[in-house]
């Protein structure tokens, strides 16, 4: 008798020992995926055009996409979101997210340009070996001016060779030059198309000059915003009488079509 109820006091110790070990493995699961879930969740933050004004955070788990609301401001166009305060890094968020970040709104006040753009550069194709760095402007190097949803857009479709070398500006003298740095991609598909190809002295990517990778025919597709041009007084050659020459934007962009040989 004494035997059988030590046998039914071990199983019952057994019984319960083992409820508690379940029990146990159960919390910490359950911890361990509260943790896993804030891992996965990232946080964005939105910030207004000041740089310094938190529109909101938004919440997304790591590897999605996201897709915030454009902030409005009367008078204003929003342009993109931006890595940067600055505005010189834009965000692309075609990507999925994979970090805490943090985003700056880029709102442009609207104004007409009335400017009149050029190409200007060097090469074989005809149209930039007649330009010969701008010494010529003429019908053949000139973009078409349209404005499309209230935004100023110059187009210029040109046959380019490899090798040719190129910018924007609005004449000879490369006033408000528009180059390589304000190119949203060189590539399509994964294929580059153009590369830059340097500037003067220690000169801004923006005015850098793009080098021609591929043959081809090219719609480029300028778009301005010239309410937020400034002027690069820091540089070393700036003068006043020719600061059209030290023009920049944060928010130009250059974009390109490949139409084949």
């Amino acid at each position: 008798m004494l035997r059988k109820k030590l046998s039914m006091f071990m199983l019952a110790t057994a019984i319960g020992v083992g409820t508690i070990a379940l029990t146990g493995c159960g919390t910490d699961t359950s911890k361990a995926n509260e943790v896993e879930t804030k891992k996965d969740t990232l946080k964005v933050d939105l910030y207004g055009v000041d740089g310094k004004t938190k529109i909101e955070s938004i919440k997304v788990k790591s590897g999605e996409k996201i897709n915030p609301k454009e902030p409005q401001k009367d008078g204003y166009d929003f342009v993109a979101w931006y890595l940067t305060p600055n505005h010189e890094r834009r965000a692309d968020l075609s990507k999925p997210i994979t970090e805490n970040m943090r985003l700056y709104a880029g709102l442009a006040k609207k104004q007409e340009d009335t400017r009149t753009f050029y190409v200007v550069g060097s090469g074989t194709s005809d149209v930039l070996k007649e330009s010969n760095w701008g010494k010529v402007t003429g019908d053949a190097q000139k973009l078409e001016k349209k404005t499309v949803d209230g935004k100023n857009v110059y187009t210029i479709t040109m046959d380019l060779k490899e090798g040719d070398q190129f910018q924007f500006a609005i004449d000879g003298s490369w006033a408000n030059q528009r180059g390589y740095g304000y190119f949203e991609t060189n590539k399509k598909d994964g294929k580059e198309y153009f590369k830059n190809s340097g500037s003067l002295g220690n000169a801004s990517l923006k005015k850098s000059n793009t080098e021609v990778k591929v043959d081809g025919k090219y719609t480029f597709t300028l778009t301005t915003y010239p309410s937020a041009d400034y002027y690069d007084k820091e540089d070393e050659h700036y003068k006043e009488e020719s600061k059209e020459n030290f023009n920049l934007n944060p928010y130009d962009t250059i974009t390109f079509d490949y139409l084949g040989k």
